[in-house]
């Protein structure tokens, strides 16, 4: 099936085809024909104009004056310290991917629970930090220099199996 489509016509085109219904047009606004007609020792009332519209529905034409906040800081910071759960909502509220940095800790978390002291946990560990101090520098929240140190969680929100 092949769509058609017809050009649209402008306004002014569709208005120069069809002949235009002639208008009064008044130099005066209606205010002043109104007191032009009254008797000169009357005076009119002043005419009444609708209060002006904001640009758009959603401005406001009479805002109060914005409160100081104090500056954002320009720069990251250069040592971040956060539990494994801190950084990855840091990373979502950032607009950056967590899966990796959720695989990565959760073979740290089994790690750790199999063999604390052993070299794999040690290993683990070091990949899971790297990889959470790139993607907070991927996502501005660490300086470039910078350094992460991940915090352990309290006993009672260790993982349990």
């Amino acid at each position: 099936m092949k769509l058609r489509l017809w050009p649209w016509r402008r306004r002014d085109e569709a208005a120069g085809d069809e002949p235009a219904p002639e208008e009064p047009t008044t130099e005066e606004p209606p205010a002043a024909a109104a007191a032009r007609e009254q008797p000169e020792g009357e005076q009119a009332a002043p005419a009444r104009t609708p209060p002006r519209q904001p640009a758009s529905t959603f401005a406001r034409p009479y805002a109060p004056a914005k409160e100081e906040s104090p500056p954002l800081p320009t720069e990251p910071p250069t040592e971040v310290s956060l539990t494994l759960e801190e950084a990855k909502k840091a990373i979502r509220a950032a607009g950056g991917d967590v899966i990796q940095i959720g695989f990565l800790g959760n073979a740290y978390l089994r790690h750790r629970e199999e063999e604390p002291e052993s070299r794999g946990t040690t290993a683990a560990r070091g990949q899971l930090c790297e990889l959470v101090a790139k993607r907070l520098k991927d996502r501005k929240l660490l300086a470039p220099e910078g350094r992460f140190e991940l915090l352990e969680e309290p006993a009672a929100r260790k993982r349990t199996a």
